[in-house]
């Protein structure tokens, strides 16, 4: 049934275009399969700069290395290719049921129907990898006692998709201090990484990527990453199914005050306001089901905890960076006692927000192939990026340098981040928007102040965003082509 149930969150979706961060990975797979050892050195526009991906994609080769032997196949053939990590990562759930609940169905239920499982299912990022690599690689290792290696081997592998992973490494190496033999192959990844980036770039990726990361330090920098990230673990992660019994409704509390204040600094009212309120209050009860009581539910508060510091180092907040540590808060609601009532009440919340937020996620991404349909072929420039991007440099047209000369033809897409062109003189020709049509809820909305993907929606003003969905019925994305006056 649980295999069931995390398949039929992903495969309805396979024909899901490509879609925000799918764009620049298949820009990787393509380096890759010009050049297996060295996917980084492929140029790309991503952040309005044309310049090799090492200096700009802040992740290792290993989702490059997967896509490269289907980077021209067709979308479907690409999503079909990553499933057998969702397999994965369904024996490594059953694995960390069995150890910290007793329950090996109990735990593959559970967290095979994760909103955010299911929404990684869906893309071409390194996340499903990820996240198999830390479950499985966790799982089996605190299982496996006489053949611990090739697990800790495999939860460092992690690394080679995200460097979240890195995280791992010293869990791996706590839960194996007494068999160290085979706990010290976790670092085993790392290293094999580091002399690989060596010899092809002369540079260690993860250190050069320091600094790309360190940008957003400031106290409200962090404030908001943060309250956005406890947002992002209670609306597509954690579901307060479970996290809400005994004194859960405590953190709640807190959660909703904390989730008021944010909103209203950030400038949110209405819907905005009241969803923002509603997800940082279902985070704040997730997080307070960590205990300290025994070894297992202290290795879950160091799992939880460690990882939300480590989100508070990167750029900016997006819901799937929850993916290596959001078993641990999981799992820790869980022990509070999964009842097979609240189980089956747990599973059912994570169907509904699972299917809901990944029909508008695939919704926004058709729009975007839509409008790109509707402009045609180049030549010309664009400025946006996301699927938009992938389609278009499709059809001929090229990405705009920032502040760059637009060409003859000029063509702006308004939700993804548009890079905006120099002084030169430009006319509007046409401009568009595709409608919503869902009725349920949005996964990218300025008005009703949400993004699954960021912490911000980009605009003019610029929305301060924490809830990782909302509810609003505006258009998913306005287009407008432009022709130079010259």
């Amino acid at each position: 049934m649980a295999l069931l149930l995390a398949f039929g969150l992903v495969l309805p979706f396979v024909d899901k275009p490509v879609h925000v961060d799918d764009a620049n990975f298949l820009v990787l797979a393509r380096g890759a399969a010009l050049d297996f050892w060295r996917p980084h050195a492929i140029d790309i526009n991503w952040q309005g700069t044309t310049e090799p991906a090492f200096e700009v994609l802040s992740n290792p080769p290993g989702i490059g290395w997967w896509l490269a032997p289907v980077h021209d196949a067709s979308v479907a053939v690409q999503h079909l290719w990553m499933l057998p990590w969702l397999l994965l990562a369904l024996f490594g759930a059953a694995r960390l049921g069995r150890y910290f609940l007793d329950d090996e169905d109990g735990g593959l239920m559970l967290l095979g129907t994760l909103p955010l499982l299911a929404l990684a299912g869906q893309a071409l990022t390194p996340d499903l990898p990820l996240f198999a690599c830390t479950v499985a690689g966790m799982g089996g290792f605190l299982t496996s006692r006489r053949f611990g290696w090739p697990f800790a081997l495999l939860a460092g592998a992690a690394v080679l998709f995200r460097y979240s992973g890195l995280c791992l490494i010293p869990l791996v190496l706590y839960a194996g201090r007494r068999r160290w033999k085979h706990a010290v192959w976790v670092l085993a990844p790392l290293v094999i990484l580091a002399l690989h980036d060596l010899h092809a770039y002369g540079r260690i990726h993860l250190v050069a990527m320091g600094s790309f990361q360190s940008v957003s330090n400031t106290p409200w920098d962090v404030a908001h990453k943060g309250v956005a990230a406890i947002a992002a673990l209670g609306g597509v992660g954690v579901l307060p199914v479970l996290s809400a019994r005994g004194k859960g409704w405590v953190g709640g509390l807190v959660g909703a005050g904390i989730g008021g204040a944010a909103g209203l600094a950030s400038g949110l009212d209405g819907v905005g306001l009241g969803m923002t309120v509603l997800a940082v209050s279902a985070g704040a009860m997730a997080l307070s089901t960590l205990r300290f009581r025994d070894p297992k539910d202290q290795f879950l508060a160091l799992w939880a905890l460690g990882g939300l510091v480590f989100l508070l180092s990167l750029r900016f907040t997006a819901a799937r960076y929850w993916l290596p540590f959001l078993v641990a808060p999981a799992l820790a609601s869980a022990r509070l006692g999964l009842s097979d009532r609240a189980l089956a009440a747990a599973v059912v919340a994570n169907v509904l927000i699972a299917f809901g937020v990944s029909w508008d996620d695939r919704e926004l991404a058709r729009a975007q192939l839509e409008a790109a349909e509707r402009i045609g072929a180049g030549p010309g420039t664009f400025a946006g990026h996301w699927g938009w991007q992938h389609h278009l440099e499709g059809q001929g047209w090229t990405a705009l340098e920032d502040e760059g000369t637009p060409g003859v033809r000029h063509v702006v897409a308004l939700a993804p981040w548009p890079q905006e062109p120099d002084g030169t003189c430009l006319v509007e020709v046409d401009r568009f928007s595709v409608p919503d049509t869902f009725f349920g809820p949005r996964t990218h909305t300025r008005d009703g102040a949400a993004n699954l993907h960021a912490f911000v929606v980009a605009g003019d003003p610029i929305v301060e965003t924490y809830a990782p969905w909302s509810f609003s019925s505006e258009p998913y994305d306005e287009v407008v082509l432009f022709e130079r006056c010259d």
